[in-house]
């Protein structure tokens, strides 16, 4: 068996950096979900993705493998007609049953994309699944105190103006995400204007996770 090799902390630091700018960038306020639960998601996305990518020691058998390329295909299928197939149409399809199909994907360890459509309910992507405030995940919920205080740490590197439109649009104080007209309404510009400090906010955002890392969410990733 080949020695156990994962990613370095510094490619954890590079791929939990990618995943908090990946939640800025696609982050839709108009939505309604929290910031924090949907940048969390992308960071251990992004950390997970990359240890499953890089870890050579993960082998799946060769009959597992078929059916879960069976599944792909069936479901690629089902999307070229026009349909998002449930999980029932799949297993039908492949000649499984939905349980058996659960479990090959539970052990594929592949994580969905945020943006991609959840299965059990079709046409929901997973931000407005987690939107849900009647959705509580248990450990996205303990660690909320923990992340709120990393991204005021982080917003701390902006201007007293850039901080204060990055917390009305992505609603981190309240959780009431702004669009581009109201906070211009509120601080007296045009929303052009604020969709112009915002860029360049996140602009800075970016280039301070590309130098310095993510030393301080890894403790929210493993």
């Amino acid at each position: 068996m080949p020695p156990m090799s994962f990613p370095s902390s510094s490619d954890m630091d590079s791929e939990g950096s990618m995943g908090l700018m990946k939640s800025l960038e696609k982050f839709k306020p108009q939505v309604g979900c929290r910031f924090s639960t949907y940048a969390y998601w992308w960071i251990r996305q992004s950390i997970r993705q990359a240890v499953v990518l890089k870890s050579r020691t993960i082998r799946l058998p060769e009959n597992v493998h078929a059916l879960l390329t069976q599944i792909k295909n069936a479901r690629k299928s089902y999307i070229q007609e026009g349909h998002h197939p449930t999980n029932e149409e799949l297993a039908k399809r492949v000649g499984i049953t939905v349980e058996k199909m659960e479990m090959l994907l539970a052990s594929a360890r592949n994580p969905l994309s945020i943006q991609q459509t959840a299965w059990r309910d079709e046409g929901a992507t997973f931000q407005e699944i987690t939107a849900d405030p009647g959705v509580e995940i248990p450990e996205i919920s303990a660690t909320k105190q923990l992340m709120r205080r990393h991204v005021h740490n982080l917003l701390s590197i902006l201007s007293p103006r850039e901080r204060q439109i990055i917390q009305f649009r992505y609603g981190i104080h309240d959780g009431e995400c702004k669009s581009l007209l109201v906070i211009g309404t509120v601080l007296g510009v045009s929303k052009e204007r604020v969709r112009q400090v915002e860029s360049r906010a996140l602009s800075k955002l970016k280039h301070h996770l590309s130098s310095e890392g993510l030393e301080a969410y890894r403790g929210l990733l493993i």
